[in-house]
């Protein structure tokens, strides 16, 4: 009895063995058939990362260029090019400079935030105070206003860069932008201005801002909205949209740009329905250090 017992008990750890033996061969081959799903599928439901290479927009630095150095987005021969194919170019060159304007955005509005400490702590020094004083400076603020610093120190939204960039050259191919880089309407007033007059114009003093690269005409645009006062309703907004922890979108912000053109709540509809139909959305997602805050 014994020994029949002995010899059951081997052959029931053989057999649990096999049987152990054989789970783990198909568990192997499911985890393999797995992985090849995920991989295939990797970043299809991630908005953050959908025909974005973040990895070349957050290492790109734009070149300084010279006036005779500049060359438009978009080249003047374009009755062959696909509107399709005018835009993704469009974006693609734009997308890495707005990017990486916005980075800078938020490298000062941590800095500002930093200096904020500073001051509750007691602790702040002359560099401190001199960067702060730079600052107010830059944005235009007076009375030393920290509160209203904070709303003017902030990124703007790509998707609405882009929308607006795209409505004010035409994708870049009005005569503005390729005469001058003017992709976002600016005027400037004067006969010594550097700018380009609209034939329409009868005001030799009026004119379109034209600038030496993209990158310039990028900066001016963003500072435009962070200073001036009739865009004081979109800098409000979006504070509001920090204070809850929303994600900035140009969709929403659009909504305070009635003043941006003469057109008023139809250049906002137009800038929405080009964000929409060009699913320019997607790039609000990009997550950009402290941008949150």
């Amino acid at each position: 009895m014994l020994k029949l017992n002995k010899k059951f008990g081997l052959n029931s750890i053989h057999n649990s063995y096999k049987y152990i033996a054989s789970f783990c061969l198909v568990f192997a081959a499911f985890n393999f058939f797995i992985e090849k799903i995920a991989v295939k599928n990797q970043g299809k439901n991630n908005p953050q990362v959908v025909d974005i290479n973040l990895n070349q927009v957050q290492s790109y630095k734009p070149k300084e260029l010279t006036i005779k150095e500049t060359k438009p987005i978009v080249q003047k021969k374009l009755d062959n090019v696909p509107i399709e194919t005018r835009k993704k170019d469009f974006i693609a060159e734009l997308l890495p400079i707005v990017h990486n304007a916005n980075q800078n955005i938020i490298k000062k509005r941590e800095q500002l935030f930093n200096i904020e400490r500073k001051i509750h702590s007691n602790s702040l020094n002359v560099l401190d105070s001199a960067i702060l004083k730079k600052f107010f400076n830059e944005y235009k603020v007076k009375n030393q206003d920290l509160t209203e610093l904070k709303k003017r120190i902030d990124i703007i939204p790509v998707s609405l860069v882009i929308a607006q960039a795209a409505i004010e050259s035409g994708w870049g191919t009005s005569r503005f932008a390729q005469q001058g880089n003017a992709y976002f309407g600016q005027k400037v007033i004067g006969i010594k201005a550097n700018g380009i007059q609209p034939n329409e114009s009868k005001n030799p003093k009026i004119k379109v801002r034209s600038f030496a690269n993209l990158n310039d005409s990028v900066l001016a645009y963003l500072n435009n909205l962070n200073t001036h006062f009739a865009y004081k309703g979109l800098r409000k907004s979006r504070h509001e949209l920090r204070s809850f922890g929303k994600i900035l979108q140009g969709e929403v912000l659009a909504n305070q740009l009635d003043r941006y053109s003469e057109l008023g709540n139809e250049y906002v509809h137009n800038v929405q329905k080009i964000i929409k139909k060009n699913n320019l959305n997607k790039y609000d997602f990009i997550e950009y250090q402290s941008a949150r805050r």
